[in-house]
């Protein structure tokens, strides 16, 4: 009997024990699975998975990105500073479309369609409107039909599809006694009959670009289309040359609705290039080295040129001094994929200049400023 009430006394803790920490945990469970604990935890992990659905998925305001293309002549210059500003809209996740502001009356055809296709694979990624402002021609017109939607103002000049070239004399000089050609045509290239073949071809080339752009909005048969007119806006809306009429703040709102976006903010493209260009141009000059009136005269002399858009070294700030050829390097670092066309050392009694080749340019001449 003692065995026994020892036995019961030396449990009789351990069962409190136990049962004391059955309630705590039943106490716990009890508290957690409370609706005054469940409502809260439940709200703040709603919250948390909101911020980070916020952050990871909706990271930040929305963004159209705006490219402004004054009146300008498509050159491979020009050409190169455009499709710097359609890489940038369209490596820039933030820009969910983009809107350019466009006035050009086409200029070079290789220029003029690479402007094309940096257009249409802008495109592909994000909605791109384009806004014609006084003349879109030509090459000029050629580019806006990569863009996803064109708007045009009442009085904008749009269309002028053909194809001017320049292709040398009637009859070819005839090298002297001692140049030597391997065959016919290796000195003029073509007989004038085929450039006049050539010019054909690229004109229908043009116009298929447009017709299979344009698609059923285009009422304008091939030949209409590349007898080369120019019409005004209202009229170029009517035959299906571009989408509608309207402005600026038309094109925003397109873009927006193409995009599915709203309370978006605007991105200056021009000038997010160019301050990343200051950025390139600071790596390779040191801080030091250039002052600000430099710099303030290199942005100036983006702008300069003397047919071939680079400027020359007697136009640059102080001539031809160290500085001065800071500027050109950095002229030359904006224009970094642009090779010299002039033919400032030509091969000793060569009978032709080098630089008189054909010229072929999808561009407006009629009344062009």
């Amino acid at each position: 009997m003692l065995r026994d009430s020892c036995s019961c006394a030396f449990r009789f803790p351990a069962a409190v024990i136990v049962s004391t920490g059955d309630s705590f945990v039943f106490s716990v469970l009890k508290v957690f699975t409370s609706r005054y604990f469940v409502a809260p935890a439940l709200a703040g992990l709603g919250i948390a998975a909101g911020v980070l659905i916020f952050l990871y998925v909706f990271p930040g305001t929305p963004k159209i990105g705006v490219i402004d293309i004054p009146f300008t002549v498509i050159t491979e210059q020009s050409a190169y500073v455009i499709g710097e500003y359609l890489n940038y809209a369209r490596r820039d996740d933030s820009i969910k479309a983009v809107v350019i502001k466009l006035e050009s009356p086409g200029g070079g055809a290789a220029a003029s369609e690479r402007l094309y296709v940096e257009t249409k694979k802008l495109r592909e990624e994000k909605p791109v409107v384009i806004v014609m402002d006084g003349l879109v021609a030509s090459g000029g017109y050629m580019m806006s039909m990569g863009a996803s939607h064109t708007v045009a103002q009442t009085s904008s000049i749009v269309g002028n599809v053909g194809v001017v070239a320049f292709a040398g004399p009637l009859v070819e000089p005839f090298p002297s006694e001692e140049v030597i050609v391997s065959g016919p045509f290796k000195f003029g290239g073509s007989t004038r009959r085929e450039w006049i073949g050539t010019v054909d071809l690229l004109k229908s080339a043009f116009a298929k670009i447009v017709i299979t752009e344009r698609g059923d909005k285009l009422i304008l048969t091939e030949d209409e289309l590349t007898q080369g007119r120019i019409y005004v806006g209202l009229e170029a809306a009517r035959l299906g040359l571009v989408d509608e009429i309207g402005g600026e703040s038309d094109g925003f709102e397109k873009a927006a609705d193409l995009a599915g976006i709203s309370g978006y903010g605007l991105v200056d493209v021009n000038l997010e290039v160019l301050k990343k260009f200051v950025q390139d141009f600071e790596e390779v000059f040191p801080s030091e080295a250039v002052s600000e009136r430099d710099l303030a005269d290199a942005m100036a002399l983006l702008s300069t040129n003397n047919g071939e858009g680079i400027a020359s070294r007697e136009s640059l700030p102080g001539g031809a001094n160290e500085e001065s050829d800071m500027i050109q390097a950095l002229q030359g670092l904006m224009l970094h994929g642009r090779l010299n066309t002039n033919q400032e050392d030509p091969p000793p009694d060569f009978p032709l200049e080098l630089n008189n080749r054909p010229h072929i340019y999808y561009m407006y001449v009629g009344n062009a400023r």
